[in-house]
């Protein structure tokens, strides 16, 4: 080869400089503009209502902060962008179980139902139901979910940094789920941020198995671990090894005692 060439293809510090340089910024470019992946099923209240002939029957889990109480049973969820009233979308709670909206505004609800239209005659029957007519007539031919499931939708590390302010609060939780100890327990994890400390799942009647990496909604209460009350309330059957283990890292530490698992179907909403 000769001179020329050699020249022609030599690195000067100046060209390598100048690589790398360009190339931390594209680095720190996409660490910060980077968007989360996209949730399977994603979903806008302007689409449900958009698209409501559509998806009438169809089974739903959506999340939304922006809920109003209408009657005993029922929610109004509204969003306003930009001053314009999107159209609403009517939550009937249908679950058997009483809940109030959070005191916090920034905490989100979870709701899992069928979306129907609103025709309260025909809800009432089918769902056993005694529902306010007047208290609907501003909503006459809107979209409703009949929810099956409806709980406070907390951020898993919001758990994690206040538990006492969740300690026996109904709550519905969705992540991935990693370290199955046995087809009664695994942890939650939301987003699989480093340092993040997943939540402990404890699912003492499990009607479905799970996998790891598998996403999961899950509804349940929290509690504090403490061993001889979980082994009193819930009939564990854990040998002196695993007993250990599970003190020494989730003594006093927040669990999840779930009630229902299932595959999420997450929405949102907002």
């Amino acid at each position: 080869m000769t001179n020329q060439t050699q020249n022609r293809f030599h690195w000067s510090p100046k060209i390598i400089f100048t690589i790398a340089f360009f190339g931390f910024l594209f680095g720190l470019y996409f660490i910060f503009n980077r968007k989360p992946a996209a949730t399977p099923g994603l979903m806008s209240v302007s689409k449900i209502s958009r698209e409501k002939e559509d998806l009438v029957g169809k089974f739903v889990t959506i999340r939304s902060k922006h809920i109003e109480k209408l009657g005993s049973t029922s929610f109004a969820v509204k969003k306003r962008r930009f001053f314009i009233q999107s159209q609403p979308v009517v939550i009937i709670n249908a679950s058997g179980k009483i809940f109030e909206l959070p005191n916090n505004k920034d905490t989100e609800v979870q709701v899992t139902g069928t979306v129907r239209k609103l025709d309260i005659p025909k809800l009432e029957k089918e769902f056993s139901l005694r529902l306010q007519d007047k208290v609907y007539e501003d909503y006459k031919n809107e979209t409703a979910i009949v929810a099956q499931h409806i709980a406070l939708a907390p951020e898993v590390d919001d758990i994690a940094a206040n538990p006492s302010k969740y300690y026996d609060r109904r709550l519905a939780l969705t992540g991935e789920i990693e370290n199955i100890k046995n087809p009664k327990m695994f942890t939650l994890d939301e987003d699989n941020l480093l340092g993040e400390e997943d939540l402990l799942v404890l699912n003492p009647t499990p009607a479905m198995a799970v996998n790891n990496g598998q996403t999961v909604a899950v509804t349940g209460v929290v509690r504090p671990f403490r061993m001889t009350e979980f082994e009193r309330d819930y009939k564990l059957t854990w040998d002196a090894g695993l007993k250990k283990e599970m003190e020494l890292k989730y003594k006093e530490k927040p669990v999840l005692i779930a009630d229902t698992v299932y595959p999420s179907r997450i929405s949102t909403l907002d």
